[in-house]
């Protein structure tokens, strides 16, 4: 029936989780409250449309992942800086966050020329790579699937040695991972330090960046400018914290944020010291 009746849809299904799913909801206001502590709107209604909202980029996912990409508007912002690195082949880092709607990047990146590789929890690669393969049919795309046993490190220091640009979340941390605690939205919140340490590791290009669903069925890509290179992950961590903080500030509705973020999760291990990364290939040692 096409992607209003399934926006129509969401009426009901927001107004049965502001009921039932409580923690979550809770959890959610306690963010929204440190983003937006002047919005004094009835906390349901605010709820409510975290809900519509958080459903709506649901929908866009899966109408993207069917094959209806072109329903879609897009805007690329940081397109001379993306198409730069992709033709240096050096490869490049792009660290976003579970804000927006990051599946759409993968369509949007494909008018770029060169190769992309995106990391993703090994629960959801199969299916995803599978679903984007027959809607795209372009190999230029891969995922790299985020495992037990650390092999995504290597493949991710050989897309990099490939020229390939790979693109990876910083704000959620795997169980047993390890993170750091930085200042965010006015206290000191835990971000995995794997990205960053990634990032400290190799000298290549890293930018921040996200896509953002900025009006209906349209959605822009930004992107930084490549930041200058530093040896200490917990510099770059703090870099993207600071980005992160300003993007939620101006869309705080399409943060997926449903559960404590500035607590410490049960099974992850605060970092100390460099994380464990594969060591960088002989040109990518800079001495810095």
């Amino acid at each position: 029936m096409g992607l209003w009746a399934a926006y129509a849809l969401l009426v009901p299904v927001a107004l049965y989780f502001v009921l039932a799913a409580r923690e979550p909801g809770r959890a959610w206001l306690r963010y929204y409250a440190r983003v937006c502590p002047q919005d004094r709107r009835p906390r349901p209604w605010v709820l409510f449309r975290a809900y519509q909202e958080f459903g709506k980029l649901i929908i866009d996912k899966a109408a993207v992942m069917a094959g209806l990409q072109h329903r879609f508007r897009t805007d690329h912002q940081a397109a001379n800086t993306l198409q730069r690195i992709l033709d240096a082949g050096r490869g490049g880092l792009l660290i976003s966050a579970h804000v927006g709607n990051w599946q759409m990047a993968s369509y949007m990146l494909k008018r770029y020329r060169g190769q992309v590789s995106v990391v993703m929890l090994d629960a959801e690669e199969q299916a995803i790579k599978q679903a984007h393969d027959q809607a795209t049919q372009d190999r230029r795309y891969e995922v790299i699937a985020l495992k037990d046993d650390l092999s995504h490190l290597f493949r991710i220091r050989g897309a990099l040695a490939e020229g390939r640009l790979v693109c990876i979340h910083g704000d959620r941390a795997l169980a047993g991972g390890r993170t750091a605690r930085v200042p965010f939205l006015g206290q000191e919140a835990p971000f995995p330090l794997g990205p960053f340490a990634i990032a400290a590791a190799f000298d290549v290009p890293v930018c921040f960046s996200f896509v953002l669903r900025t009006g209906p069925r349209r959605y822009t890509f930004t992107a930084t400018d490549p930041l200058p290179h530093h040896r200490d992950a917990t510099v770059q961590l703090t870099r993207f914290a600071a980005a992160l903080e300003a993007v939620v500030r101006r869309h705080p509705f399409q943060w997926a944020n449903f559960y404590e973020f500035w607590s410490d999760a049960p099974a992850a291990a605060q970092g100390r010291g460099r994380a464990a990364v594969p060591a960088a290939p002989p040109a990518d040692r800079t001495g810095r």
